[in-house]
């Protein structure tokens, strides 16, 4: 994060894999990149500098949009302090799941910005999951004591992500049932953890699900 007098500037990473949902990255980016200092559209003053980050140079978000990144993900890895807030996407649970089992380099991205400190004494960093990509933070073992939602349907699956990956001796991670939910912050005070169940709602028929 750069400041100038009057005003803050923030670094986002927004992680991508194969199968990202579309609307999980691309909601987020779309409000952070509208921020702005001077409220002139054809010269912005951006509050909020955005990189994709991914494993590959191109995803396929679910199997409908390629995407090309900004960052390899092993050179975001090395620059992991330079991030002032983490947005982690979800994805259908057949594309989270593996991930989640496993010490992907997703959740090793995830943990490691987790245990950064503050980007300055009084401001901390923030990560943030939308719908399934919860089950990535759950993986990494540090939500000990938080409180985080999910996608309705993907709660009990969240649930034992966490009770696997926890710390036995340390508080256990409450999964409910929101909206939204501001979980507070990781233990050392540095890291404020907000997650997502759903952002829009698609019909109010009970039949239709809503997007992740």
């Amino acid at each position: 994060m750069s400041t100038m007098p009057g005003k803050q500037y923030y670094n986002v990473g927004v992680l991508l894999f194969q199968g990202a949902d579309i609307l999980d990255f691309a909601g987020p980016m779309e409000v952070l990149s509208h921020v702005l200092h001077n409220g002139n559209p054809d010269d912005p003053d951006r509050m909020f500098a955005i990189q994709t980050i991914a494993r590959r140079k191109i995803i396929r978000a679910a199997n409908a949009l390629s995407v090309q990144v900004d960052r390899l993900l092993v050179h975001a890895l090395e620059n992991i302090s330079e991030y002032d807030i983490l947005v982690v996407p979800g994805g259908p649970p057949s594309v989270l799941l593996p991930m989640a089992d496993a010490n992907v380099p997703e959740v090793e991205l995830i943990r490691k910005f987790a245990c950064l400190p503050r980007t300055a004494p009084h401001r901390p960093r923030l990560l943030f999951s939308v719908c399934t990509g919860a089950f990535l933070l759950g993986a990494t073992g540090v939500l000990s004591g938080l409180t985080i939602t999910t996608h309705h349907r993907a709660l009990d699956t969240l649930r034992d992500i966490c009770l696997k990956s926890a710390n036995k001796a340390e508080p256990p991670t409450s999964v409910v049932h929101k909206r939204y939910v501001d979980g507070g912050f990781l233990k050392g005070d540095a890291m404020r953890v907000i997650t997502a169940g759903v952002l829009v709602r698609a019909s109010t028929r009970p039949s239709t699900l809503s997007t992740c």
